[in-house]
């Protein structure tokens, strides 16, 4: 962190880093969801959607990487231990293997992205109050996309019914 931003944030640099922490864990452990999901898809989900479940963890890990580097700029860490990623995570326990169906990896990843925006939005009201505008402008691009996602699985959802 450079001498004029360790000025602006001071000690507020450790809260940020903390909930920066968290969103990372988050999204490493979306990103091994939807990549263990997509990879072993069962069902009429393996020939209609499997593929693009195998090119949403790219999206995540990308989020990740954003969220590794300011972290980074703010002279931590990302947590690199999958066991830290559960310590960390805002998401409860994760068990893929019982999502494997079309309609059941959409509704977990229904949660995950409800929980993304109301996270990447609670970053962004944090991090105006203690002058971090850096991070609320990652904050607010990440939660555009998270906004997004959110409502493309809320669609596909939908279009699951039979009518």
């Amino acid at each position: 962190m450079g001498k004029t931003e360790k000025k602006i944030l001071g000690k507020n640099a450790a809260k940020i880093i903390d909930i920066l922490k968290r969103a990372y864990c988050d999204e490493m452990r979306i990103f091994r969801y939807f990549w263990y999901v997509g990879t072993n898809m069962e069902g009429i989900g393996l020939v209609t959607y499997a593929a693009a479940l195998k090119t949403q963890p790219t999206g995540e890990l990308t989020h990740a990487e954003l969220l590794a580097d300011r972290i980074s700029e703010l002279g931590d860490r990302a947590p690199s231990n999958p066991a830290e990623w559960a310590k960390y995570s805002t998401i409860r326990p994760l068990d893929q293997a019982r999502h494997l169906t079309l309609k059941a990896a959409l509704e977990r990843a229904m949660q995950f992205e409800g929980k993304a925006v109301a996270n990447y939005n609670n970053l962004a009201k944090k991090a105006v109050p203690l002058g971090d505008y850096i991070t609320y402008n990652l904050a607010t691009m990440i939660l555009g996309g998270e906004v997004k996602d959110e409502q493309h699985t809320e669609d596909i959802l939908k279009s699951l019914e039979v009518k």
